[in-house]
């Protein structure tokens, strides 16, 4: 079994898709789904859905998964709502993307509907913009020395790529160009 480093803390854990268990009753599959949850956590924080699918993966019965996420909800080690909020401030900050591109990553890794939208709305328009405006202002040194039009066209499609609309596109042209 390969052990890894969990980001520099100096413990070790091992790697969760690396856990080969051999289980033979009902306590097993428990204590199995235990450690692959919290190996996975250790990693990174993980939305209940993505949990889900780990398990079910590596073959843990449904009803055994539920049990096991249920009780790491009821601890606080798994809270979708906080999950979204991290994720979605954490993308925007590093990443500069839009909200709608926010949203479909948080689609994919199975957070609900409505904890997305209370997630981004926690996100102004403001701060979107500002990501953005940032976003193009990089990219403007970075074409500093091509004609205006090729500089435009550029940051347009860098902004287009995150998913930002029009009126905030032409807002950050008007400023950076």
């Amino acid at each position: 079994m390969a052990d890894k480093n969990i980001a520099g803390s100096g413990a070790t854990s091992v790697a969760p898709d690396l856990v080969k268990v051999e289980i033979t009753d009902e306590r097993d599959y428990v204590g199995a789904a235990q450690t692959i949850c919290l190996n996975a956590l250790a990693v990174r924080a993980k939305s209940r859905g993505e949990l889900a699918a780990q398990l079910k993966r590596r073959g843990i019965p449904l009803d055994v998964a539920e049990d096991v996420l249920d009780r790491l909800a009821r601890s606080g080690l798994i809270d979708d709502l906080d999950f979204a909020r991290q994720w979605s401030r954490s993308r925007l900050s590093s990443k500069k993307i839009s909200k709608r591109v926010l949203a479909q990553e948080l689609r994919k890794k199975e957070v609900a509907d409505d904890l997305i939208a209370i997630a981004l709305d926690e996100i102004s328009t403001d701060d979107e913009y500002e990501a953005a405006l940032q976003l193009g202002q990089s990219k403007a040194r970075s074409l500093q020395n091509y004609a205006e039009d090729v500089r435009e066209r550029r940051i347009t499609s860098a902004l287009a790529r995150k998913g930002y609309n029009y009126s905030i596109i032409s807002r950050v042209l008007k400023e950076v160009c």
